[in-house]
């Protein structure tokens, strides 16, 4: 089942209202935020680390913030975390970097989530496209996406 399929089956399974919007293929927070006429900080930023250990995880955050390498490196209990190859990304996720959804049901890697995230309203992510977003409350994200703070 295609990436984004699987995630609207997430989220009718948790009954969780969300609303589909179409827009040309951005590859970053800054061209998201603006092809769908929101603040960057609005948008999901979901980044596939690799830990010293050679464990994949997702760290998701606000697209405005940038990677504190050392508290992501400490919140997720480990020395060191690097960007993920992304080839590996997309064997392992099944979509690009630059469009990897906050859901950790999608593949066995743990998420780990920036707390300012959960304080937003309503935030935007990508299914796994580049030309398609996925809008639904901060809240709603933060219980399906069942994350670690940090």
């Amino acid at each position: 089942m295609p990436v984004e399929a699987n995630i609207v089956d997430i989220l009718k399974k948790n009954k969780i209202a969300y609303e589909v919007v179409e827009h040309e293929p951005v590859y970053t927070n800054p061209a998201m935020a603006e092809a769908l006429g929101v603040s960057e900080g609005e948008t999901v930023k979901s980044l596939v680390l690799l830990t010293k250990e050679k464990q994949m995880v997702v760290l998701v955050m606000p697209g405005d913030k940038k990677v504190d390498w050392k508290k992501a490196a400490a919140g997720i209990g480990t020395k060191k975390v690097a960007f993920a190859k992304p080839e590996d990304v997309l064997e392992k996720v099944g979509c690009e970097v630059g469009c990897v959804p906050p859901f950790g049901q999608l593949t066995p890697l743990p998420i780990f989530m920036d707390p300012d995230l959960a304080k937003k309203d309503m935030v935007y992510f990508n299914p796994g496209k580049h030309d398609k977003s996925f809008k639904i409350k901060a809240w709603d994200l933060k219980k399906v996406s069942k994350p670690k703070f940090i």
